[in-house]
Order: structure tokens, then C-alpha cells, then sequence
């Protein structure tokens, strides 16, 4: 009888076990990281000209990724509150309180300095700028903004359009007028992307206000 209670403890704590590590996936947003990714990408073999360098394109992919996903957890954290409103948000980790702030917090700082450690190390100092430049605009300024102004949609197209400049930094080592190309098509694009969501989750957005 022993083994057979044994067996079946093990075979329940799996599942939370890979609950858990499931919920820390979706704290930092694998959606946001890919899609971001795909503009970094692009951006890259643009700059490259036909002749990647692959440790550098591993590199900058590794940093920049983990760079954001770090910002999308501590976005998480910082709007918690408001997310539980919200039919979209409301089963966040951070709002089911399957994690903790502090343990979302440790794991944001983790996941941003790892990344930024990447991108020091293996980048240069320009794409290191441009990753960082996301993160302030997207935690430090937008996410409390989107609660003061309908401008801090504009102010978060900032944040995400540094990806393809970061991978077109990585490989030029500038921020040069293509660079800048690049830039703004992303800001122009977010736009009507971000407020179609807007338009489409109005009620719940209206909901959600403090």
C-alpha cells in the first residue's frame, strides 16, 4: 500500500511542479519576447549584408530576449493591480498569486541582468544603449504612464522599436540613418496595432482605469 501512496503523491506533484515553471514562462511574456525577436532578426541580416556572423546573431538573441523578458515581468508586477480587471490579464501569475511580488521581482532582476550581461560581453556598447533604452521607456515610463495618458501609447512604441536596432547595432557597432529608418517604421506600425487592442478590449480597458 506504502509504494502504491508513493507512486501516486509523485505523479500529483508533477503537474505543480510543471504549473510553476509554466507560470514563470508566462510572467515574461513569450509572446512580446518572439515577436519582438522577428524585428531584431530582420534588422540583423539587414546589417549584415549576406554574411552573418552566427556567434554574434546567438549573442545578441540570447541578451536582447532576456532583456525583455525581464521588462515584461516587472510590467507584470507594477500593473498587477489593475490586471486582475481585466478578462485578458486576469489569470497572471502575479494576480492569481501562483508567484509572489518579491519572487517576481527576483526573477525580473535576474532574467534583466543576465540579459544586459550578454549584451556587454558579446555586443557593443550601442546595442547594449538600445536594449537598455527599451527597458526604461517600457517600465520606467510607460507603464505608469498608461495610467495618467492616452499618450503613453505613443511614448510605448519607443520601447518597441529598439529590437531592430539593437540587431542592427550589433552588427554595425552604430545608430546611423538606417538605423533610424528602422526605428521609426516600428513606432508608425505599433500604433494602429496598439489601438485596435484598444478599440477591441475598450470595456474592459474603461474598466481597468484608475
Amino acid at each position: 500500500m506504502r509504494p502504491c501512496l508513493t507512486r501516486l503523491n509523485n505523479m500529483q506533484t508533477v503537474p505543480k511542479k510543471q504549473n510553476r515553471i509554466r507560470a514563470y514562462y508566462d510572467l515574461a511574456k513569450p509572446g512580446i519576447i518572439y515577436g519582438n525577436a522577428i524585428t531584431a532578426i530582420a534588422a540583423f541580416f539587414f546589417a549584415s549584408d549576406g554574411h552573418p556572423q552566427w556567434w554574434l546573431f546567438l549573442a545578441m538573441m540570447v541578451g536582447l530576449s532576456l532583456v525583455i523578458g525581464g521588462s515584461c515581468v516587472f510590467n507584470n508586477f507594477i500593473d498587477r493591480d489593475i490586471d486582475k480587471d481585466m478578462t485578458r490579464t486576469s489569470e497572471r501569475s502575479t494576480v492569481t498569486g501562483d508567484i509572489s511580488g518579491t519572487s517576481a521581482l527576483v526573477y525580473g532582476a535576474i532574467l534583466l541582468l543576465a540579459g544586459i550581461t550578454v549584451l556587454c560581453l558579446y555586443t557593443n556598447a550601442v546595442a547594449l544603449l538600445a536594449a537598455i533604452a527599451g527597458v526604461v521607456f517600457y517600465v520606467m515610463v510607460y507603464t505608469p504612464l498608461k495610467r495618467r495618458t492616452v499618450y503613453s501609447t505613443l511614448i510605448g512604441s519607443i520601447s518597441g522599436a529598439t529590437p531592430p536596432v539593437v540587431g542592427y547595432a550589433a552588427v554595425t557597432h552604430a545608430f546611423d540613418l538606417q538605423a533610424l529608418i528602422l526605428f521609426l517604421i516600428l513606432v508608425f506600425w505599433q500604433m494602429p496595432h496598439f489601438y485596435g487592442i484598444a478599440l477591441y478590449r475598450l470595456k474592459e480597458y474603461g474598466k481597468a482605469s484608475r
